[in-house]
């Protein structure tokens, strides 16, 4: 009787197994990607998020 029970979750964890894969996979690439950017231009998000000069709070962090 659990093995019934239990066949209704094994199909959702089979079927949904590549759609978790594919996910980790653009995360890590993600992760490698922005590091590597990062790595060659540090100043890149600096000069593209430019802060109002005025705007005291938005530096507090």
């Amino acid at each position: 009787m659990i093995a019934f029970a239990a066949f209704p979750v094994t199909t959702v964890v089979v079927l949904s197994f590549p759609t978790a894969a594919a996910v980790a996979l653009a995360a890590l690439a993600g992760a490698v990607v922005g590091a590597t950017l990062h790595r060659r231009y540090p100043s890149a998000v600096d000069r593209t998020f430019r802060l109002p000069d005025g705007d005291a709070s938005a530096r507090e962090s």
